[in-house]
């Protein structure tokens, strides 16, 4: 009987075992997801600053807030507004209220309710602030909740380009208001963590070194196909490149990433490793003049700077042909633009001797730098690697440009910081390389933001013009198009007219991507969304 009993009790803890075994391997798939994670790692080349992402910021990289962040409508490419969290709009004749009806069932990241009481909570934050006021979608006049999922928005002028900036990365986007802590005094409150619509959440970040974004559980769109993917702050451009070539990251490039330096770009190819990808960007890079340098102020000596440089060299002698060099300040086909309008110079270093002859500046030492009234035709040039490797090849090139007409230029090559504290708030630089803004905010955004007074420096990033930039707020606010069409013809013809700039070279975007691990990479519809994130997957 006894026997019989053990016998019993040993049987029944064995089933117990294989029981419990069973259990363990009922939730194993879940250990083994985290193990076998879809993974993918992409190089970037500055920090994340997601402890400061604020949606009302423009802190931290543009693509970020797509990731995380959504407005009311996104950019479809090709002049197409999307609809995003904002299902349809009406616009009054008069183009000053948009009235929208906003997408139902959506939820933040954190799981509460995204309606019209949270976009009222954002837009309190960032309309009618002086750091916004080039958009004319910050300036505005009232705005209502009219019910849970329908809001009205008067702006203070009908400009045309409104709708389009209501799809740029920053500072129009919607967080939770769970992420804003209230702060006593300051109605803005103060920024905690970022928590968005967008189909990505943070899942870790450590500053200066890789942040992750995993898939957003409570997304109402395409749903991302991998698990993580996490950048890899690699600041040195050639050091991004040997990382993917040692399997270190799977994705390199993207002019607002982690772009590949030309002659990177040109070995990778060669390689026959990587899948190169490409597209044509709707990005100048130009050189930019400090209107205080009283040499700048007489037009024959920036006509004599353009004629000085062989662009077209830039892109066939450097560059193996990649890119183009630059015509007009902006690339063509980008709306209202035309060839009558939007022009520059071709190289003819006698012509720039000449017209810097006739305005003074000659070479009465022999030193080959030539002076007017004892000051010498000598300048500082700013630039930053950081985001365009290339630029330091180019100033190189543009240095030596310069000196066979006779003018000096000293290349001051800052970090990112010192580079946007020298362009955007102090000014300290005669002459400076830059790039327009891309994609949605060319033309209207870009040319506000070059030729109008900054609130963060007092001055022009790049001219003022009293005429020229009421003719740009003109342009902005008229409805017809045939009429804003002469409107634009004003403006750039006096941009290329008066040599307001030096366009240099057309840009574009490349990736080189390990295709032995990554499938369904496909380039974005412009620099803010670089990559079809949710289209990425591993093999």
């Amino acid at each position: 009987m006894k026997k019989n009993y053990f016998t019993t009790i040993i049987a029944l803890l064995l089933c117990t075992c294989l029981i419990l075994t069973g259990c363990g391997k009922s939730s194993s798939p879940e250990a083994n997801k985290s193990k076998g994670a879809k993974e993918i790692v992409v190089a970037i080349y500055r920090d994340g600053a997601l402890s400061e992402l604020d949606a009302a910021s423009y802190n931290g990289p543009h693509f970020l807030y797509k990731m995380l962040y959504e407005g009311f409508v996104e950019d479809g490419g090709e002049g197409k507004i999307l609809p995003q969290l904002a299902t349809s709009w009406d616009i009054s004749p008069d183009g000053k209220t948009y009235t929208f009806k906003l997408r139902q069932g959506v939820k933040f990241s954190d799981g509460t309710d995204f309606n019209a009481a949270a976009i009222i909570f954002n837009l309190k934050r960032w309309v009618n602030n002086d750091r916004h006021a080039i958009l004319s979608a910050a300036n505005v006049e009232s705005m209502e909740a009219l019910d849970d999922y329908t809001v009205k928005i008067v702006f203070k002028s009908g400009a045309y380009p409104i709708l389009t900036e209501l799809t740029y990365p920053r500072p129009v986007r919607f967080l939770s208001p769970a992420s804003i802590a209230k702060m006593e005094g300051n109605d803005k409150g103060k920024f905690v963590k970022p928590v968005g619509t967008g189909p990505w959440m943070v899942e870790s970040y450590t500053k200066d070194q890789e942040f992750t974004l995993v898939p957003n559980p409570y997304y109402w769109g395409e749903k991302p196909k991998v698990d993580k993917i996490t950048f890899k702050v690699i600041t040195d451009a050639q050091a991004r490149s040997l990382a993917l070539q040692s399997g270190e990251i799977d994705i390199l490039g993207g002019d607002l990433i982690g772009k590949i330096p030309m002659e990177s770009l040109i070995e990778l190819k060669k390689t026959g490793k990587f899948d190169i990808y490409t597209k044509g960007s709707m990005c100048s890079h130009f050189i930019a003049f400090n209107q205080k340098v009283e040499a700048f102020q007489d037009k024959n000596v920036r006509l004599a700077m353009n004629y000085a440089i062989n662009k077209p060299s830039i892109a066939a002698n450097l560059f193996d042909n990649i890119g183009a060099g630059a015509n007009g300040l902006y690339q063509p086909g980008i709306p209202y633009t035309t060839n009558e309008n939007n022009y520059g110079f071709a190289n003819d270093k006698e012509k720039a001797k000449q017209l810097l002859e006739a305005a003074g500046y000659t070479d009465t030492d022999g030193d080959g730098i030539r002076e007017k009234s004892g000051k010498k035709l000598e300048f500082n040039f700013v630039l930053s690697t950081g985001e365009f490797p290339e630029w330091k090849q180019m100033a190189e090139f543009v240095q030596a440009e310069f000196s066979a007409v006779g003018i000096k230029v000293n290349l001051k090559i800052l970090d990112k910081n010192g580079y946007e504290d020298a362009t955007m708030n102090t000014k300290a630089f005669d002459i400076a390389l830059m790039r327009t803004s891309s994609d949605s905010w060319v033309p209207h955004g870009s040319s506000l933001e070059m030729f109008s007074i900054l609130a963060t420096s007092k001055a022009a990033k790049v001219w003022y013009d009293e005429e020229l930039y009421n003719n740009i707020v003109k342009t902005l606010c008229t409805l017809d198009k045939t009429e804003r069409q002469k409107n634009y013809d004003t403006v750039f013809k006096f941009i290329s007219e008066e040599a307001l700039t030096i366009p240099i070279y057309y840009p574009i975007t490349s990736f080189a991507v390990n295709t032995n691990k990554i499938k369904g990479f496909e380039i974005g519809v412009n620099n803010y969304a670089p990559i079809e994130w949710q289209k990425l997957d591993v093999k």
